[in-house]
Parts: structure tokens; sequence; C-alpha cells
């Protein structure tokens, strides 16, 4: 337990530090609105009939609406209810049937999927880099394994603001005729390949067929049984057990408890890496991509999905990272550690070693990583969120929050990015930090 003197001190530094990132959000949430019949220059009128957030301030530089990165700004007060019931009315107008989609190049969408993002004229796009075209597959053949998850928290958030869960037995038009809310969230949960046995996501490394495991990975390969959407996937199921309580269907949500319960049984087992000095870390995948996964390991102790012995564990070997210089820049946080046997570079990667999500350095999962290390060394916790708020009052004049940045190479891209700003305001507040 720490002395009363340097808790008090921790206190304030750290309100202090989360009322800048409260303000920065606020703002970079602002920026990141295109109001229904706004216009983003070059990329026309936001004909979708709603109000829309996407990825961030600087509106031109990803010009439509990303699922997950719109889902990553739900948890506190920066969306308006009816901004938040708009998307989902979005999302499920293209949700496909039983058939799911074909195009050329061998693209596949499997029945009920979600796409990877939508246009401003309120086009489906399925693939990373797709707006007018689908692409040739250089970013999976099928969607990315995410954002049937993320929609699930959009619909939970949904009924969480609306105050009533009606909303999930509401009909809503799918792509494949009008459906309850809550029937289009169930199938499209279970849209995504999975194990049979863990219920773990799973990435097929055959020609044709591989996938995304999940969006701030897009530029990475990975094969076989993959950690973060088989997380996100274990929040899906609890929010979906959650809904499902909520329209009386006491027999579904007993299975979505249960298939949680196992996915939480597989995370524990097959990604679990123990080091002999008492500490651990969780792998990325167990096929392409077999690497320390830093982002994700700090999302599982954020999330709560580990048994406390192996939470304290990978806890600590984050700390170690910290501390060692070997993942963080200016509080922000590469995806794996920079040398060692479980880290370097990606072994497949369409970004350059040092850059993008092989080698950058991003704020998005600060809140988890800040989180997860002050499970074990408050003090260090709190050092490492001064950090990065010292970082964005240092460079907001510059446009802090970026996408992400190399400050060893002098790199930074994509100003007033959404998630490094109202993420890690949100992961921390609902941390209870």
């Amino acid at each position: 337990m720490l002395p009363l003197v340097v808790a008090l001190v921790l206190k304030h530094s750290q309100s202090a530090d989360m009322e800048t990132l409260r303000s920065v959000a606020l703002d970079v949430a602002s920026k990141s609105c295109v109001l229904a019949g706004g216009v983003i220059p070059g990329s026309g009128t936001n004909s979708t009939g709603t109000a829309l957030h996407i990825p961030g301030g600087t509106q031109n530089y990803y010009p439509a609406f990303w699922i997950r990165d719109a889902a990553m700004m739900l948890g506190d007060d920066f969306v308006p209810p009816s901004e938040i019931q708009g998307w989902v009315k979005l999302v499920a107008s293209v949700q496909p049937g039983e058939a799911g989609l074909s195009f050329s190049h061998g693209l596949k969408v499997p029945a009920f999927s979600i796409p990877d993002h939508i246009t401003l004229q309120g086009a489906a796009c399925w693939y990373p880099g797709a707006y007018a075209d689908q692409g040739v597959g250089d970013f999976g053949f099928l969607p990315p394994s995410d954002d049937a998850f993320y929609f699930v928290q959009m619909v939970e958030e949904a009924v969480r603001k609306g105050g009533s869960p009606m909303l999930l037995k509401q009909k809503l038009q799918a792509g494949w005729g009008a459906e309850s809310l809550i029937e289009i969230c169930q199938r499209a949960f279970d849209s995504v390949a999975v194990d049979p046995g863990s219920q773990l996501v799973s990435c097929s490394a055959d020609k044709g067929k591989g996938r995304v495991d999940w969006g701030f990975c897009d530029s990475i390969t990975k094969t076989g049984l993959c950690l973060m959407p088989s997380l996100l996937r274990w929040q899906a199921a609890r929010r979906l057990e959650g809904l499902l309580k909520l329209t009386g269907d006491k027999a579904a949500a007993r299975k979505m408890t249960q298939l949680a319960r196992r996915i939480q049984q597989s995370v524990s087992s097959v990604f679990y890496h123990p080091f002999p000095s008492d500490e651990a870390i969780l792998l990325s995948a167990t096929g392409v991509g077999f690497k320390a996964d830093v982002w994700a390991s700090a999302f599982a102790v954020w999330l709560g999905i580990l048994p406390k012995d192996k939470e304290t564990k990978v806890a600590r070997n984050l700390l170690t990272l910290v501390r060692s210089g070997s993942i963080v820049r200016q509080g922000q946080v590469r995806h794996i550690p920079d040398v060692g046997a479980w880290g370097g570079n990606w072994e497949q990667a369409k970004s350059a070693p040092g850059t993008y999500q092989n080698g950058g350095y991003w704020a998005t999962p600060t809140g988890w990583l800040v989180s997860a290390i002050h499970k074990v060394d408050p003090v260090s916790a709190s050092n490492l969120l001064h950090e990065y708020v010292e970082y964005l009052r240092q460079n907001r004049s510059a446009g802090a929050p970026f996408e992400w940045i190399n400050p060893d190479r002098g790199l930074q891209a994509n100003a007033n990015y959404g998630s490094s700003a109202v993420l890690v305001y949100i992961s921390l507040k609902q941390a209870g930090l």
C-alpha cells in the first residue's frame, strides 16, 4: 500500500491529467463529427441521414464511417444517444443475408457480416483500403474479424443511452429484410469464423481465405487462433448476455454465459506464455504473428479476463517492458516489443519497420496499458499517463494527438486522431483511474 502522502500526490496529478485528457478528447470528438448533410471536400456529402463520427478531426484522411473507430468513442458522453441509434440503423441496413456477398478477385463476405467502414453516401466497404472498389485481397479475402463485435458495443450503448430495452425488439431494415435488432446482433456475432473447440477467433492460412484479425493490425498478416478478436468476442458475448436478459430470453442469455466462459478459459490456456522471471505475456496468434502482443495483453488485463495470478504476471511483464524503454515513446505504445525473441518486427507486414503498425507508437492502447501496470505499480502507471498528457500539452497546437508517431525517426501521421484521445480517456475512466 502506498504511503498516504504519495497517494494524495498521485491522485492530484492524475486528476489534473485526466482533466486535460478529457478536454482534448472533447475537442477531437467534436472535430471528428460530420453532421447529416455535412460535406468532406473531395469525399462528398453525408447523405446517410445521421450524423457520423469518423476516425479523426483531419476528416479527409479517413473520409468514411469506421465501425470500430466510432465504437471507441462510446462509453461516456462524447456522442449523443440519437446519433448512436442512427449508427445502429445505418450499419444494420448494409448487413447481408444468408447468401453473403461475392466480389471479383475471390473476395467473399460471409452471411450477416458487418463491414469495415461505410461511405458518407451509405455504401458498405468490406475491406481496409476499400472505397468505390473492394480491392484485390491485399487486406484479406474475408472482412476483418472485429467489426461485428464493435457493432454489438454500439447496440449496447444505444440501449443504455436510450433508456429502453424495447429498441432490441424493434424491427430494423437490414440488407436481408426487416428483423429485430437483437436478431441482427446475434447474427452478426455468429458471422465470424471460430475454432469449434476453443471458441477462439480463427484466421485461415489457406490461400484466398485469409482475413485481418482486427483493424489496428490491418497491414499485418496473422494466421491460426488470434488473440485480440477473441478478447473482443468475449467482451461482445458478455454484452449480448446482458442484452438478451433485457429481452427476456433467459435461455439464449445462459448460452452466451457459457460461451463467454469457454472463450475465457481458452484465452488463458492458448495465448498465455510465462517467463522464468514470474512474468508472462500473451501471444498475438498461434500461426503467423506468433509475437508478444503488448496491446492485447494490456487490453486483456483491462478487461479482467485472466485469472488473477496470470493477470498479475502479465501486468508485471508490461511494467518491465515500459521500464526498459522497449514499448513506449512519449506515452505511446508499439504493438510488440522492439527487441527480443517475441518482438522486433512482425513476420509479414505491409508497413515498413518502424512505421504504422510495424513499429510506430500509438496512443490508442495507452489507457489500457496505464490501467494494466497500475495493478502492480500505481506510481509507474501515473508517470506513464503524465508522460502522455505532457506530450499532448506540448504538441496540441501542432495537431497532437496523432494516429501514430515514431520520434526516433521524426515521424507523425494524421492529426487529431479520435482513439488517441477519446478511447484513452474512456478506458481510464472505466478502470476507475
